[in-house]
């Protein structure tokens, strides 16, 4: 099986050498044919990834916002769980014989920060199959604020993704279908730029097509629109200095839509953490601790400083 011209080829250099492969037996019929390659993944991808824990990772965070530069602190947490093709849901059992369940790595990135008395948390969900090259099946966003939330969801379909956004602000909820394959929502990035099926890091330019992060859209009043990008990485991995420690990083930078140059260090040894990211805008990020938890289990009092190793905030105060 080819690749379905130029654009899928590029995409597919970017989620990884063997995107093109021909698709998984058995995969569900809710996912277009070119978007399930079977990808071979490094033994130690499922070592790392099946221990039972999930990779926690705090950040301080500079958002900008309302025309200022606003603190706060962000959290990426990766994990695998079961996913049904066709409910776009995490499935309650883990049945490897189902053809509709697939297991995904599932990224939850959560931003929270103050402007002026009231307060933003921000979350970003991706839903990536690790044997079809990361390809993410669905993306969901939601922003609260005082004034009300914003869900948004991007699902993939036969013929490109699926985009349906419920808000509370009079004329900006919408459906729409974006055609193209080859498409691939900017929010992917934090997965695919990882490289995560392979020890050695992927550092290969690459020319795509991006549906506007979420995040964007919501904060900048942006429509649902793709645009060409190109995914360009540093020639060399120099240190990379952060909150968290030193690390040997290299450096993928793209142009957002409205032009804005962005970028993220990605750690070079395995499991290539995103260290820092930035854009032009003033937007920063910066890793502040990591570890692997269970972390759905550690919600005890007491448990609270279990942040510590992750960087984050301490809670206000404890209820005795």
């Amino acid at each position: 099986m080819r690749c379905a011209g130029l654009r899928w080829a590029a995409l597919a250099a970017l989620l990884g050498p063997a995107a093109c492969a021909t698709p998984s037996p058995g995969a569900g019929a809710s996912a277009p044919a070119a978007a399930r390659p079977t990808a071979p993944l490094e033994p130690t991808f499922w070592k790392h990834w099946s221990d039972g824990n999930a990779e926690v990772s705090g950040y301080t965070l500079t958002q900008p916002r309302y025309g200022a530069l606003r603190s706060g602190y962000a959290v990426a947490i990766y994990v695998t769980e079961p996913y049904s093709r066709s409910a776009f849901v995490k499935a309650n059992r883990y049945a490897p014989d189902d053809p509709d369940q697939t297991t995904v790595l599932k990224l939850n990135l959560v931003r929270k920060f103050q402007t002026g008395i009231y307060d933003y948390s921000l979350m970003t969900s991706v839903f990536s199959v690790p044997t079809e090259a990361f390809a993410p099946l669905e993306v969901t966003f939601s922003s609260q604020e005082w004034c009300g939330h914003v869900f948004d969801q991007v699902q993939r379909s036969a013929t490109g993704l699926a985009l349906d956004v419920n808000s509370y602000f009079e004329g900006e909820s919408a459906r729409a279908q974006i055609d193209g394959v080859d498409v691939l929502p900017e929010d992917a990035l934090w997965v695919t730029l990882r490289s995560l099926g392979r020890l050695q890091l992927d550092a290969t330019d690459a020319r795509v097509r991006l549906l506007p992060s979420a995040t964007y859209r919501r904060l900048q009043h942006k429509p649902a629109t793709p645009f060409e990008a190109r995914v360009a990485w540093a020639a060399e991995d120099p240190a990379v200095q952060v909150p968290a420690g030193t690390f040997t990083a290299r450096r993928a930078t793209w142009t957002r839509a409205d032009g804005v140059e962005c970028s993220a260090d990605v750690e070079v040894a395995y499991p290539h953490r995103i260290v820092q990211w930035r854009c032009a805008d003033g937007e920063h990020a910066a890793l502040t601790g990591s570890a692997r938890l269970p972390y759905w289990s550690q919600n005890a009092l007491g448990d609270e400083r279990l942040r510590t190793q992750l960087g984050l905030p301490a809670p206000v105060s404890t209820p005795r």
